[in-house]
C-alpha cells in the first residue's frame, strides 16, 4: 500500500480548511441532497464529501456508510486531492497503490472508485465528492462529467454556507492561537491578515449571489505629528477611538479592521455604488466630528481621515482578486491624501463603477 501523499501547500490548505468552520459539524441537509442525489445516478454502494484533516478524513456528508472519519494515510481521498483531475479506479486490487489498502481487503472491501477534487475559494483542494462501489466498475465519461458537475455544486453550496458567516460566529469560532492572528491585540478588530481573509469571503459570496461589494480604505492624517506631539500614548488611543467610532458608525454586516499602523479597511458588503461616495464624506465628518481624545493639558487632539475607495460590482467579483481590490483601495487613498486630506477619493475597478455614468 501507498500511504496517501500530503501536498506541497498542506499548511496553508490546512489553515484554510479550518477556517472554514466545515470540520466536525452537524450534517447539512444541502450537502446530504447531493449525495443522495449522485447515490441514485449512480447506483453506487457508498457515496461521500470527504474534508482532509490533518491525520484523518472527515466525512461532511455520506450515504451508507457507517463511520463519520476514517485515517488519512489509508484514504483514497488523500491520492484524488494531487491532481486536479478525477481519481478513477476500476479496480483497486490492479491497483499498486491500493490493492492491500486495509479498505479494500477488509470492510468496506473498495474495489471501484471515482473521486473529484473539492476545492474552496482560494484555491486549497478540500477533499473530494467520491462514490465508491464493492464491485469492479468502468466509468464512462458521461458519469466522470456527471460526478463533476455535482462536485461543482458542493463547491458553491460550501462557498455559500461559508460566506455567511457572520463575524460574530467567526470570532466565536476563534481558538486563543487564531485570535493571536487574526485580531489587531490594540483595537480589539480585525488586523490585515483577519481582513485580507475575510475580504476574499466577501468576494465569493458576491459571486454567488450576483451583489457588489464596497471597499473603504481610511489613513489617520498627519498620524506621525500626532505621535511625534504628543507621544504614542496618545496616538494609541486616536488609533482606539477611530476603530471604536468605525464600530459605531456601520451596518452589522459590515467588516472593519486595522490594516497597519494608522490605515484601516472597511469592507461594505451591497453597498451601491451611489452610496459611496456620499457614505466616504460621511466617514470624514463623523472622525473630525467624533473623536475627541485629549492631550495630558486636556486638550483635544485634532483629528481627520482620508479616505480612499473603490467598489466591485456584480460583474466584476470573478475579475479581481482580493490584493487587486485593496490596491486599488489604496490608490485610491493616496490620491486623497494628495489631494489635501481630510476628503474622499474614488478609483472604479471597471466601467461598471462608474461615477460619471451613474450620474448620467
Amino acid at each position: 500500500m501507498k500511504p496517501a501523499p500530503v501536498p506541497s501547500d498542506e499548511v496553508d490548505r490546512q489553515k484554510s480548511l479550518e477556517a472554514m468552520g466545515l470540520l466536525s459539524t452537524p450534517r447539512d441537509p444541502e450537502l446530504d441532497r447531493i449525495t443522495r442525489l449522485a447515490e441514485r445516478l449512480f447506483g453506487s454502494d457508498i457515496v461521500a464529501i470527504s474534508l482532509l484533516d490533518n491525520d484523518r478524513q472527515f466525512f461532511k456528508s455520506r450515504v451508507n456508510l457507517s463511520v463519520s472519519e476514517t485515517g488519512r494515510d489509508i484514504s483514497f481521498c488523500g491520492h484524488a486531492v494531487m491532481h486536479d483531475a478525477p481519481l478513477v479506479i476500476s479496480n483497486a486490487l490492479d491497483d499498486d497503490r491500493f490493492h492491500d489498502n486495509p479498505l479494500v481487503t477488509g470492510g468496506p472491501e473498495i474495489r471501484s472508485y471515482l473521486g473529484v477534487p473539492i476545492s474552496n475559494q482560494q484555491g486549497y483542494k478540500l477533499g473530494t465528492l467520491c462514490i465508491i462501489d464493492s464491485k469492479k466498475r468502468d466509468f464512462t465519461k458521461d458519469e466522470i462529467a456527471t460526478l463533476q458537475d455535482l462536485a461543482h455544486w458542493v463547491e458553491t453550496v460550501i462557498a455559500l454556507r461559508y460566506s455567511e458567516r457572520s463575524q460574530k460566529q467567526l470570532l466565536e469560532d476563534l481558538n486563543t492561537a487564531q485570535r493571536d492572528v487574526l485580531i489587531d491585540t490594540l483595537t480589539g478588530i480585525w488586523n490585515r491578515r483577519g481582513l485580507e481573509e475575510l475580504l476574499g469571503r466577501e468576494i465569493s459570496s458576491a459571486q454567488i449571489k450576483s451583489a457588489p461589494v464596497g471597499i473603504f480604505m481610511l489613513d489617520i492624517d498627519h498620524f506621525k505629528r500626532v505621535n511625534d506631539t504628543y507621544g504614542h500614548l496618545i496616538g494609541d488611543k486616536v488609533i482606539q477611538s477611530i476603530s471604536e467610532i468605525m464600530a459605531s458608525s456601520m451596518r452589522d454586516q459590515d467588516i472593519i479592521g486595522r490594516f497597519g499602523g494608522e490605515e484601516f479597511v472597511c469592507i461594505l458588503p451591497g453597498l451601491r455604488l451611489e452610496r459611496m461616495m456620499y457614505l466616504g464624506y460621511k466617514l470624514c465628518e463623523t472622525f473630525r466630528e467624533q473623536c475627541k481624545v485629549t492631550n495630558k493639558d486636556g486638550e483635544l487632539v485634532s483629528v481627520t481621515v482620508s479616505v480612499g475607495a473603490t467598489w466591485l460590482s456584480p460583474h466584476t467579483t470573478t475579475k479581481y482578486s482580493s490584493d487587486q481590490v485593496l490596491q486599488t483601495a489604496d490608490d485610491a487613498l493616496y490620491e486623497a491624501k494628495e489631494g489635501g486630506r481630510d476628503t474622499v477619493r474614488y478609483i472604479p475597478l471597471d466601467e461598471h463603477g462608474s461615477l460619471d455614468t451613474l450620474e448620467e
